[in-house]
């Protein structure tokens, strides 16, 4: 049985896999020690450019981040993993606080009708829109093509005849499978799907891993997933930068 602080390492550091590939997909280069990870490309639409992977190697993050804060030039974010960091000194602001959510799958479980995994890049495109709710934050892709050729990410979703109605994400660490961007298009929970869909995506037995709020993270928790550990997210506004 692993500790909450064992689980939420494996958490952070699954997420900081997904960060990791979606950056790599964009043709952004990063870093990354047993202590954090980072990169110092303009992130992609809800990606930070840092992620704490050690709950107690503070000085070494508080050093990288501050080193960040001096070669970016526009607003960026960093995901405290294990909510150990005061980043108000450098001028950063709370954006919100979440839960690492953490599911032993002790049973077989079969994949839910109608989900498929997204092979082709317009159909991840009428995925993406699906999740966006038909609107790209920035103007931008979040999820380009090249995401389809890496082997530890796979794009699910329940496809009907005018596009997606729900889908989510499932990445592979060596221990467990992160799930991430959860949505249904009705607002219907669709948790309990997603996790089934996660957990078939690739071979061999793994935790299913995670990390939500609000009402997000109770339908995370009706479906089976535990909480085992918070984290924080920052944000840094490049514009008071000097003041």
């Amino acid at each position: 049985m692993r500790s909450a602080g064992e689980r939420a390492r494996l958490c952070a550091g699954n997420n900081a896999d997904l960060c990791q590939a979606i950056f790599k997909a964009h043709g952004l280069s990063d870093r990354r020690s047993g202590s954090v990870w980072s990169s110092d490309g303009q992130a992609p639409p809800y990606y930070p450019n840092a992620a704490t992977l050690d709950a107690d190697a503070v000085a070494a993050q508080l050093a990288e981040i501050a080193r960040l804060t001096s070669v970016l030039a526009t607003d960026f974010s960093v995901k405290d993993g294990f909510c150990r960091l005061d980043l108000q000194p450098l001028g950063f602001s709370q954006l919100f606080e979440a839960s690492w959510i953490w599911m032993s799958l002790s049973h077989p479980t079969t994949t839910p009708s109608g989900w498929e995994r997204v092979e082709d890049a317009a159909i991840l495109e009428m995925w993406e829109l699906a999740w966006a709710d038909g609107a790209s934050p920035s103007g931008g892709r979040v999820f380009p093509a090249a995401v389809l050729a890496d082997p530890c990410i796979a794009v699910l979703g329940r496809r009907a005849a005018d596009g997606f109605t729900a889908g989510c994400i499932a990445n592979r660490s060596g221990q467990v499978i992160g799930l991430s961007n959860v949505f249904a298009t009705n607002g219907e929970p669709t948790y309990r799907d997603a996790a089934r869909a996660a957990a078939n995506a690739f071979a061999g037995g793994r935790a299913l891993v995670g990390y939500d709020r609000d009402g997000g993270l109770d339908d995370a928790l009706a479906c089976g997933f535990q909480v085992t550990g918070p984290l924080r997210v920052w944000i840094w506004d490049h514009r008071g930068k000097g003041e």
